[in-house]
């Protein structure tokens, strides 16, 4: 009983500590907290993120309280960073300088103060100063990133039983820059499908790509993997209520577990939509797994087939074995 209780225990600690990093946790893991100073510029004032109408070439101050609630001082790391898609088809705001999609011509990260690291007193409250300069050339859309505040000094990684965990935590304020309300049609491309390998599991994973500056929001997935030729469905996927960042791509994989892959020719039929249906589109696109793929994949995934244990073979083996002693005992006692 000790034994499952460590276990549930420890996979509860596993889940909070290594969980998404975005968003707001529970107060009592905290010793900060973060809010927005609005401008004059906010366009929509019910909000407590920064959503901002700007003009070209335009500059200004943001302004980020930081409240440090503990009886001594911190250091805090503060970074605007552009928003992308994860994999799980959800809108993330938590890194700095990823790669960004071909289609996107600004990067809110380009026209924003780099990342810096404050002190803030023990029982302070700071006022962390933000430049936004805009570009110059007037914009349709929206730019969308977040700005991230982290404690630094606050990560402690902990070791058990071959098990370390590094406590991480952060806020993020969404940072939203549009021009006027011209209203941008999302535009979904399939860029490619691979066979890939995530923690130790094998997918199918399919590149999907929203290439204009507005969010793709109620956006769902319908694939089906068949062998060309075939209508034998080797993958029936379906995933529901995702979002994509403006001008972003994500690799979505296909299927909640991984398997062994076989090589061969397949067939990807992708269905999409998004905004309550406003919008469909669908996809069909040959691809190939090739037997050094499939031979490299399956090697370090942990979905090893199960081998079969020959019990028959090894009880005929021990019975034939048993009634050669048994003659050769009858033998040697007649002789």
């Amino acid at each position: 009983m000790k034994l499952k209780h460590f276990i549930f225990g420890l996979s509860l600690m596993i889940a909070g500590f290594l969980g998404g990093n975005t968003q707001p946790v529970h107060a009592e893991s905290l010793n900060f907290d973060v809010g927005a100073v609005l401008p004059d510029n906010q366009a929509n004032k019910d909000v407590t993120y920064f959503d901002l109408l700007v003009k070209p070439n335009a500059e200004q101050n943001l302004q980020v309280r930081i409240n440090n609630k503990d009886s001594q001082e911190h250091q805090y790391k503060v970074a605007v960073n552009r928003a992308v898609t994860n994999r799980n088809g959800l809108i993330d705001y938590s890194d700095h300088g990823k790669k960004a999609d071909k289609s996107l011509l600004y990067d809110i990260e380009k026209y924003t103060t780099k990342p810096q690291t404050v002190t803030v007193p023990a029982k302070t409250s700071q006022v962390v100063t933000i430049n936004l300069k805009t570009p110059a050339k007037s914009f349709d859309g929206v730019m969308l990133g977040g700005v991230r505040v982290m404690q630094v000094d606050q990560a402690k990684a902990t070791s058990k039983k071959g098990v370390t965990l590094t406590n991480r935590f952060a806020y993020v304020i969404g940072l939203q820059l549009h021009e006027n309300d011209t209203k941008i049609k999302p535009d979904l491309h399939l860029l490619k499908v691979m066979p890939k390998q995530l923690n130790y599991r094998n997918y199918i994973t399919v590149t999907l790509q929203n290439n204009q500056p507005t969010i793709m929001r109620d956006f769902n997935v319908n694939a089906v993997v068949t062998k060309r030729g075939s209508t034998k469905k080797v993958i029936n996927y379906k995933k529901n209520n995702m979002s994509m960042a403006p001008n972003s791509n994500f690799a979505l994989p296909l299927g909640d577990q991984g398997y062994q892959l076989e090589p061969g020719k397949y067939t990807l039929t992708l269905k999409a939509n998004a905004d309550s249906k406003k919008y469909s589109w669908k996809f069909t696109k040959n691809f190939e797994i090739t037997s050094d793929q499939a031979k490299k994949l399956n090697s370090t995934s942990v979905d090893q087939p199960e081998k079969k244990n020959n019990y028959m073979i090894w009880l005929l083996i021990i019975g034939i074995i048993v009634i050669l002693l048994l003659i050769i005992l009858i033998i040697i006692k007649f002789i």
